[in-house]
């Protein structure tokens, strides 16, 4: 038995008979009759809700995005190149985006949903590892920098000195799959800019701060990203932080955002990307 909310439900999906209290549809040259019954006020399915919740969230995105200069002009290229790049076939259903917010929604909610959940145990032959530097053996170490290079240097073109020496006093949290590093990050205390400042700094408790940094992936759509990423918030509070903040790349920025980060200030170019503050309190 089919339950409706009101009449307006039927206008959608088939004629409805008031006086009979049924609503008549026709299927493949059949009709089908479903009774009416009360008005169904009790609660949504779990799947329901997050799917609202995900409307909500990605909208939200979506128009901070469209209002940032920066952000938007980054975009609108993207939806430029993607529509000039669209060939319509009869096996493709697909039509080309008519709006930069269709797009942007249509590309953040597939990000979302390909994001699967963080695996409650690891892969055989896949290990997580929390480590300081002194902890750190020399293959550790050389598979680290190796990864590194691979994501930062050779995928993204940027040209910089990665040992740039916070190394030493920072907590290196990584996946690997043998002794091969797929996803890593390195965790230290931040530094407010009142910090600096021996006066305001004793007059004043600021929160305990920390800066995530050199965040990669080499096995994608996997959830390694998405489990790193909780091992790291929960270091994050063994260490007693009560801030985590990070430079997120802007096309990551869903992605960040999903986890419960949000955006801090404008965004920035950092190594010729665009780049915006995000962090989260514990």
């Amino acid at each position: 038995m089919a339950k409706v909310d009101n009449a307006d439900h039927s206008k959608r999906h088939g004629k409805l008979n008031k006086k009979d209290n049924e609503i008549h549809r026709v299927r493949n040259g059949k009709e089908h009759v479903y009774s009416i019954r009360d008005e169904y006020n009790g609660p949504a399915s779990e799947a329901q809700n997050a799917n609202r919740s995900n409307f909500g969230k990605i909208s939200a995105i979506v128009n901070r995005i469209i209002a940032d200069p920066v952000q938007a002009a980054e975009w609108k290229q993207r939806f430029e190149d993607f529509n000039r790049g669209f060939v319509y076939s009869p096996t493709n259903h697909r039509r080309p985006y008519q709006t930069l917010h269709q797009f942007i929604f249509a590309v953040i909610r597939k990000q979302i949903d390909q994001t699967p959940p963080p695996p409650t145990q690891l892969p055989k032959g896949v290990s997580l590892h929390i480590r300081t530097f002194a902890d750190l053996s020399a293959a550790e170490i050389y598979e680290i920098l190796k990864a590194r290079y691979a994501v930062f240097t050779e995928e993204q073109h940027i040209i910089y000195l990665d040992e740039d020496d916070i190394d030493y006093f920072a907590t290196h949290i990584y996946i690997t799959r043998g002794p091969r590093v797929i996803a890593y990050a390195r965790l230290f205390q931040d530094k407010p800019e009142k910090a600096f400042n021996p006066q305001i700094y004793r007059t004043e408790k600021l929160p305990q701060a920390f800066l995530l940094g050199r965040m990669l992936t080499t096995e994608r759509g996997q959830g390694f990203g998405a489990r790193l990423m909780h091992s790291i918030i929960a270091e994050t509070k063994r260490q007693g932080g009560q801030i985590l903040r990070l430079h997120a790349q802007t096309q990551a920025v869903p992605f960040y955002e999903h986890l419960g980060f949000h955006t801090v200030g404008e965004v920035f170019i950092e190594a010729d990307i665009p780049h915006i503050l995000m962090e989260m309190s514990l």
